[in-house]
């Protein structure tokens, strides 16, 4: 997947108004919460077929950081 079709998948996902960047640190969204999280959950396993497991999400600061754990080698620029 190319990462701005990513970036504009998971803007919508969140139903976030201000356009991501993978340095768009996700805590700090207004949309952010354990709800959005479970919505993040599902968007990364029915686009990436990638299960996410919750304990990394104490890691998850940016949209970088959830890329990384999906995998770099699923993005394409």
């Amino acid at each position: 997947m190319k990462t701005s079709v990513f970036l504009e998948k998971l803007q919508e996902e969140l139903e976030e108004d201000q356009t991501l960047t993978l340095e768009t640190n996700l805590k700090e969204l207004e949309s952010y919460d354990s709800i959005s999280l479970l919505s993040v959950i599902a968007f990364v396993d029915e686009n990436f077929n990638k299960k996410i497991d919750t304990k990394h999400f104490k890691d998850i600061e940016t949209v970088s950081d959830l890329a990384d754990i999906i995998g770099k080698e699923n993005f394409e620029d």
